[in-house]
């Protein structure tokens, strides 16, 4: 029998099957072997134990998913403040393991949107707005999920738990308030959990603080533009094959900077990525799947 994880808990796998909701054991080899098993993971069952796990299109470990169509990246616009930093390097990584990432800023009824909204509008990323006082894009965002595999991902805080409960009011998701004295969200959602919302599958995911590019599997800073579309065309019209976008003459990226045909913000969050991954040194790097 096949089936996809729908959540994992405590070394416990609920797995959808055609016959409906089955609770699962692992075989003991992928312990051994340090396999995890990833909500999304498509796999086969035999006697209340998953035996394989098939061939993923691609999968994250922050937050813990597998075979993804679709990344709401949930943005607050206050209360936490936005952090362009991990805003962008969250695009970043979704692009890097080619799943369509889709902005939705939150909390719109709390400060003004313009600001955000000038930077990452110009993307070819959609962008929804949701508050507490509208509906706006509440339609427009269960369209996206019908006959996708989503996962909700941001800041602890932002409003995943919230805006899971407007898409779909039955599932009553536990939300918390922000803590005053840290100015960060409570971490109301513990494990990564599929629900079936509008046709298709959706994920609340844990909320993070900070994010690290290890965790995903990305390590050659070769490939960091192509994770940045915006540079897309202008990156033909560099002088040096091997430009890095940072500082280099004849640089096409860093003409299209000066022109304002891309973003300042967008531009120094790449530089800052560009130096956090460092020199790849690919004969120290033991992962299998490393690119």
């Amino acid at each position: 029998m096949t089936g996809t994880v729908y959540e994992c808990v405590g070394g416990m796998y609920s797995v959808k099957t055609q016959d409906g909701i089955v609770s699962c054991k692992a075989r003991g080899i992928f312990r051994k072997d340090d396999t995890l098993i990833l909500t999304g993971d498509k796999v086969s069952i035999e006697d209340g134990v998953i035996t394989e796990i098939m061939p993923r299109k691609n999968s994250l470990t922050r937050p813990p998913v597998a075979n993804i169509d679709k990344l709401f990246l949930v943005v607050a616009v206050s209360s936490p403040d936005p952090n362009l930093y991990n805003i962008d390097k969250m695009l970043a990584v979704a692009e890097y393991h080619g799943i369509e990432p889709i902005i939705v800023l939150s909390k719109s009824d709390l400060d003004d949107v313009i600001g955000l909204s000038e930077i990452y509008s110009g993307l070819p990323y959609k962008l929804f707005t949701v508050s507490s006082e509208s509906e706006n894009d509440i339609g427009r965002i269960r369209d996206e999920i019908r006959d996708s595999v989503c996962v909700m991902s941001g800041l602890s805080g932002v409003g995943k738990s919230t805006l899971l409960n407007r898409l779909d009011p039955t599932l009553a998701r536990e939300t918390g308030d922000i803590s005053r004295k840290l100015g960060r969200g409570k971490n109301t959602t513990r494990t990564s959990r599929f629900f079936e919302v509008s046709g298709g599958l959706l994920a609340d995911t844990p909320g993070f603080s900070s994010l690290s590019f290890d965790s995903y599997n990305i390590k050659n800073r070769a490939l960091l533009a192509d994770c940045f579309p915006e540079f897309k065309e202008y990156k033909e019209d560099c002088l040096f094959t091997d430009c890095s976008h940072t500082k280099e003459k004849g640089c096409g990226v860093l003409e299209a900077l000066r022109q304002g045909k891309i973003k300042p913000s967008r531009h120094e969050n790449y530089c800052r990525m560009y130096e956090e991954l460092g020199v790849y040194k690919p004969w120290e790097d033991k992962s299998s799947d490393a690119k």
